[in-house]
């Protein structure tokens, strides 16, 4: 009964079963030389295959197109055998090889990669299928190639079969870094990730951000294009276009292709910069047609066309334009010039491709001579002719039998160094990893060739050597670190020459340019979408490319520093900026200063008005008890008078930088101590009032209202009682303010306004009462004069607080304090004025009014002349009773109504 485990063992005695895979050895092998341990080389000698569009039979092709580029990188790996083989790096080990040409062909490369596995030993060259290839034992060890990552993609899934070893030092395509998908794969350059993003830097450096992207159409450029854009965006690079152009150079409709594309590049305005990931062959087309159209852009050159002597030495070539490229690494290769100069294969070895190379060189065959003839002609077939392009001036002038002794320079003038060189690391890895392998110590290896690829598969992942002064290994991923050499291409004596005018550094991922010059020639090109803003403006996208946008101006108060900056930034609070700034300033910083002319003026009024102060508290003091003096409240004037110091003293607080504290205590200060000599007007206007409005009846019923010391606290606890819950609650603060643009005003911030209004309405609801007290005493007899000057006083205190409302409303934060002091300093003179002063000059020049009799004698003559001298008598006395708490006296009432009069 058949089941699943028998099916499975049946299928693997199938599979183990031997399967022959054979071909002609003479078909595919180019160059071979048997050693101790082989290594195979799979090279694209050829450029093509003839009859590939039309080839219908897996039979043998013919290739075509000799590239003496890819014959010197194969001349490399032979010239580092023979190398290694005469040093001390394999002591009695000998090393072998065996090279094939894959013409460029998918199919040729996988036919020498089956080649390469083929077994060991066997007479018949087969390729065994097995289930196991553990201990399976190839034809070599190694296999070094290819140079197009699309042949090296296939080879290097077979591969995969028994882990052979496959070194490429070209292939660069991103996808050969998984591991999981090609495992045995390694190679002596970077992965076109690196590639790609040293692209992206040196676009971004250069200040572009509106390109073209053009990559044949096939793994290496779907991946390399895939990649570069991916890396463009991150550095906000736009794509203008991107366009695959077919591999196959030969048709009619691929002619038309690149046309079709050159059009593009013409139509896409502000598009000067272009990144081409191609082949050579397909580069010569491209450049070939915009030669012809007269079109000059720069070219940024990927790693397969950077340093192709095929396509440098085009004719007209300098008129595309600059071009720049990435190449890999370069090194000298110690000996290699003269290995080409004397091109001779080693004794027992093999080597077509010498044959070739020297029968297109050195002889005139139809061939050559066709080649001759396209290379001075502008024909379409141009690019076929890869970098072998003339007949030596040895031949066809006459016939040479000895063409093997012919040798010139052609080559040693052709070597592309990057190629070369990483050829030959390949092989030195090689050589070293056998080295480790074989345990080689002083001298001698075991010579163990029995080894598995795998084996030294495991070994050349480690392998760690110093090349040229500097290390070299493979990181986790299988490629090189060695990084790129940025490359621009400049004519000299006639011929176009690879400068080095930077690198790019694979660890650090950054692009280091050495030529200044460099910097002058990319600012000269304008490849962007829309013109950069200038510091000071910003960008608005109006598309769905980020890189065409407006510039707008930064307003106000926002500035921005780079070039073309998404956003403005908004100045720090003590800075301003004016509109379209690349730069903030330092704001000037504001505040009613010491030193400002206009508060000079108000402290020396403000010091005038304290020395007043004093003289006055002299004079009460010397006339404490004379009539004039008793009358506007004796020992109680001391109070008044430190009051209004007090009220002086809080304008120093509106006056200089504001701290905490003065803003704290200046508003309380005023509002308490002027208050104080309010309520003592109050009390006088409510005294003479009572004094000469009320009839007998109604005066003797105020009178126990007319309580002045109670009164006078009364009016100045509420007012404390205001202050207090203002202090509190929300007390004023010292606070910075930014409202004008360019300046930071220091002032004091009342904290509620409406506790302020109510301290300064309070004091106006007093001065009110007094107002309206004197305005109803306005008509008592012309001798009582304090009616009116309370009235003036009053109203003055009432016209400056009134105006103070609107003018402080109006004024820049600045010189807010110095209004409001004004508005102190006019009521306390006000006071002053109408209050003091005028006892002063009774007592100092009106000698005679200044005493008892005096007074008696004034009233009584004004009690002769008037009709009501009974009732002035009794007024007069009830004032002075009222005024200092005695019993009533006809003479002392006279006497304060004579006071009063002056």
């Amino acid at each position: 009964m058949f089941t699943v485990e028998a099916g499975y063992v049946w299928a693997c005695l199938f599979l183990c079963w031997p399967v022959k895979a054979c071909d002609t050895l003479d078909d595919l092998i180019g160059a071979k030389s048997q050693g101790d341990i082989n290594i195979g080389g799979i090279f694209p000698i050829h450029g093509d295959v003839e009859n590939v569009n039309t080839r219908n039979k897996p039979n043998a092709v013919k290739c075509k197109v000799f590239d003496s580029q890819r014959f010197i990188w194969l001349q490399s790996m032979i010239h580092t055998i023979e190398m290694i083989n005469n040093s001390t790096l394999l002591p009695g080990i000998k090393l072998g090889y065996e090279i094939h040409d894959s013409c460029t062909d998918a199919t040729r490369a996988v036919k020498a990669a089956m080649r390469f596995l083929s077994k060991t030993n066997s007479s018949e060259n087969c390729l065994e299928v097995r289930c196991n290839y553990t201990d399976y034992q190839p034809i070599v060890k190694a296999v070094i190639g290819e140079v197009y990552s699309e042949l090296s993609i296939p080879i290097a899934r077979i591969f995969n079969v028994a882990l052979m070893p496959q070194i490429s030092f070209a292939s660069s395509a991103a996808i050969l870094s998984d591991k999981l998908r090609f495992m045995s794969f390694l190679r002596t350059v970077p992965s076109d990730i690196h590639q790609t993003k040293a692209l992206a830097e040196f676009i971004s450096n250069s200040h572009w951000n509106w390109i073209g992207v053009i990559a044949t159409d096939d793994d290496y450029g779907k991946s390399a294009m895939t990649d570069f854009i991916s890396n463009a965006q991150q550095l906000d690079i736009c794509i203008a276009f991107q366009e695959l152009i077919s591999t196959f150079v030969g048709s009619r409709q691929h002619d038309e292709a690149i046309q079709a594309l050159v059009s593009k590049t013409e139509a896409v305005p502000n598009v000067n910069v272009l990144v081409l990931f191609a082949k050579s062959q397909v580069v010569t087309k491209v450049l070939k047609e915009i030669v012809w159209r007269n079109i000059t852009k720069t070219w940024i050159a990927s790693d397969a066309w950077a340093v192709s002597r095929t396509v440098a030495s085009m004719p007209n070539i300098e008129k595309v334009g600059n071009i720049f490229g990435l190449t890999f690494k370069m090194g000298q290769i110690p000996g290699f010039p003269e290995h080409l100069r004397n091109l001779k294969a080693g004794p027992g070895a093999v080597n077509k491709f010498i044959e070739e190379y020297r029968q297109l060189r050195f002889t005139c065959s139809e061939e050559s001579h066709n080649v001759t003839m396209t290379s001075n002609s502008s024909s379409e077939n141009y690019s076929l002719s890869g970098s072998l392009k003339q007949v030596s001036l040895h031949t066809c002038t006459k016939i040479n039998e000895f063409i093997e002794n012919f040798n010139d320079d052609y080559l040693v003038q052709n070597i592309e160094q990057s190629g070369t060189y990483a050829t030959y690391l390949a092989v030195q890895s090689i050589a070293h990893a056998l080295r480790n392998l074989l345990k080689c110590h002083e001298g001698t290896c075991q010579k163990n060739f029995n080894f598995a690829p795998w084996q030294l598969l495991e070994v050349l992942r480690e392998v760690n050597f110093t090349e040229g002064g500097k290390p070299f290994y493979f990181d986790k991923s299988g490629d090189s670190v060695n990084g790129y050499n940025l490359i621009k291409w400049i004519v000299d004596k006639g011929t176009i020459q690879f400068k080095t005018v930077g690198e790019y550094n694979v660890l650090d991922r950054k692009i280091y340019i050495y030529d200044k010059a460099i910097r002058n020639i990319t600012e000269a090109v304008f490849s962007n979408c829309s013109v950069s803003c200038k510091p000071g403006q910003r960008k608005i996208v109006n598309s769905s490319q980020t890189c065409c946008y407006d510039c707008v101006p930064c307003a106000e108060g926002y500035y921005s520093v780079g070039w073309d900056m998404n956003n403005c930034l908004k100045c720090s609070i003590d800075q301003w900026s004016e509109a379209e700034s690349s730069v903030c300033f330092n704001r000037t910083t504001q505040f009613f200063k010491w030193n400002d002319g206009f508060a000079i003026v108000l402290v020396v009024f403000a010091c005038l008005g304290v020395i007043l102060i004093f003289a006055i508290v002299v004079m009460v003091s010397l006339n404490l008890n004379t009539p004039p003096i008793k009358s506007i409240g004796g020992m109680f004037c001391y109070v008044i008078l430190f009051s209004l110091i007090l009220s002086f003293v809080s304008t120093v607080f509106f006056i200089g930088e504001p701290t905490s504290y003065g803003c704290y205590i200046r508003q309380p200060l005023f509002g308490i101590s002027f208050t104080i000599c309010v309520s003592w007007i109050l009390i006088k206007s409510f005294k003479i009032v009572l004094a000469f409005k009320f009839d007998p009846v109604d005066r003797q019923k105020m009178m126990r209202l007319y309580k002045p010391i109670p009164i006078l606290l009364t009016c100045n606890v509420i007012q404390v009682i205001i202050c207090t819950l203002w202090l509190t609650l929300k007390g004023p603060r010292f606070v910075k303010s930014y409202d004008i643009p360019k300046i930071i005003v220091l002032k004091c911030e009342e904290g509620s306004n409406v506790a302020f209004g109510v301290m300064l309405g309070y004091i106006a609801v007093l001065a009110i009462f007094c107002f309206l007290l004197a305005f109803m005493g306005r008509k008592v007899p012309d001798i009582y004069k304090e009616a009116k000057f309370i009235t003036f006083s009053m109203l003055i205190y009432l016209i400056v607080w009134i105006s103070f409302v609107p003018v402080y409303s109006n004024t820049d934060a600045q010189y807010l304090p110095a209004i409001e002091v004004v508005a102190i300093l006019a009521s306390n003179y006000g006071i002053l004025c109408c209050h003091f002063l005028p006892k002063c000059y009774i007592v100092y020049f009106r000698k005679n009014a200044n005493t008892a009799a005096g007074v008696m004698q004034r009233v009584s003559t004004y009690h002769r002349n008037a009709a009501n001298h009974v009732q002035s008598s009794a007024l007069g006395e009830s004032l002075w009773t009222l005024n200092s708490h005695e019993p009533p006296a006809q003479k002392d009432a006279e006497t304060e109504a004579g006071h009063s009069a002056h």
